[in-house]
């Protein structure tokens, strides 16, 4: 291989190029038949068709989500004909674009390239991947970008700033990320963190004023966490998820990540090192907001709520890459063997399809009924048999489509 075509291929543009096509092999059926997924097209759609552009900051879900209100607010003025397609390359643009920040960007991240790369071979199913709904859990994203920023890099605090507010304005992380950019404040005792974190605290206060106001903050009645199945399913399902494997070996696969990790806290004294705390806050923040939403024994990385696994497996991803510089040779060699054991669960389980669904067909024959109501089929796990639908007369049909700019 020549050297110019190695430099190429370490390049930005080959990167990115490499990033696209791993996101279209992960949901093939969104790229080549993009569809409306979900609250989008449950509570974001009426929500527009009742306020436009002032529904940008209504709550879904409970909490303000705004990067993804943004990208469906834009495609839907653009074309509300063609929105799953205009909503795919935004989505993509905006999801790529945030791998690579976290590739480029100057932060205490060990191998960058790679912690993006471990995203985007996140061994999960593929739910949150190039679907504009869920563009919020890449949104937050860009706060964990601003919480390891290299304080011996230029402080950039008005970038930084607008990293934690597009993350903070992104999900309900907002409460856990301003707590460790206060606990970066205090340790690297700087003026741009001490901005940043005062950001922080206005956008997570944003986010609690709204979960309180709908109810969100509380969580569901009667949930207990089992020890042991956040064990299995958040460290030992990353390297081993089979369905044919028994739970208590994944059980065990779990165990051992986690005494590996207290090991090399103990003989590396990592409670010294600010970054790795931080880290592991976050993995432990990520982890706990998991456990509290829903009932951690039935969830599962490809089977059932894998958006559940999405920040958890990052931290633990990128863990795993900032321990391989400090510890020794067996220890790294079986460091890589769980990480070829995600990827392997990546080739062979991470990819999602779904059932073809004309948008434009759907939209025509809604407004066909003009003043009757048409449900609007509305794609929730990918089978037409399965559909949510929201209601709306043909005339709010023709409404939607005569705001739209082509």
């Amino acid at each position: 291989m020549s050297h110019s075509l190695r430099r190429w291929l370490s390049s930005w543009p080959a990167f990115i190029m490499l990033l696209v096509a791993i996101f279209i092999w992960r949901r093939p059926d969104q790229f080549l038949h993009p569809y409306v997924w979900v609250e989008e097209g449950t509570v974001t759609l009426p929500a527009y068709l009742a306020e436009g552009w002032k529904s940008l900051f209504a709550p879904v879900a409970g909490y303000l989500v705004v990067p993804a209100k943004l990208i469906f607010l834009i495609a839907a003025s653009l074309s509300f004909a063609h929105l799953p397609s205009i909503e795919y390359w935004l989505t993509l643009i905006f999801e790529v674009g945030t791998l690579a920040l976290v590739a480029f960007s100057p932060t205490r991240l060990r191998f960058p390239k790679l912690a993006a790369l471990a995203i985007a071979f996140l061994p999960t199913d593929s739910e949150v991947f190039a679907v504009s709904e869920y563009v919020f859990w890449w949104g937050t994203i860009w706060a964990f970008v601003a919480i390891f920023w290299d304080e011996g890099d230029k402080p950039r605090t008005l970038w930084r700033c607008v990293l934690v507010a597009v993350g903070g304005l992104s999900s309900p992380m907002a409460m856990p990320i301003a707590a460790i950019l206060g606990f970066r404040a205090a340790a690297l005792r700087k003026r741009a963190d001490l901005v940043v974190f005062a950001v922080a605290v206005c956008v997570a206060a944003a986010q609690w004023v709204t979960m309180r106001a709908t109810g969100a903050l509380k969580p569901p009645a009667g949930m207990a966490v089992e020890v042991s199945a956040v064990v299995t399913r958040f460290f030992g399902h990353f390297f081993l998820a089979s369905a044919s494997v028994p739970v208590p070996v994944a059980l065990i696969v779990g165990s051992a990540i986690v005494l590996g990790g207290v090991v090399f806290v103990v003989v590396r004294k990592k409670w010294q090192d600010p970054y790795f705390l931080m880290l592991s806050a976050c993995l432990a923040a990520a982890i706990l907001a998991s456990a509290t939403r829903v009932p951690v024994e039935i969830i599962h990385p490809f089977n059932a709520g894998p958006r559940y696994f999405f920040f958890p497996y990052i931290f633990l991803a990128w863990l795993l890459l900032y321990a391989i510089p400090e510890i020794g040779r067996v220890p790294r060699s079986l460091v890589y063997v769980i990480f070829a054991g995600a990827f392997a669960q990546f080739v062979f389980h991470s990819q999602r399809n779904h059932e073809r669904v004309s948008w434009r067909a759907e939209l025509n024959k809604c407004v066909a009924v003009g003043p009757a109501v048409y449900p609007l089929p509305i794609h929730y796990d990918g089978a037409q048999s399965r559909m949510w639908h929201v209601d709306l007369t043909g005339n709010q049909c023709s409404d939607l489509k005569s705001r739209s700019i082509f």
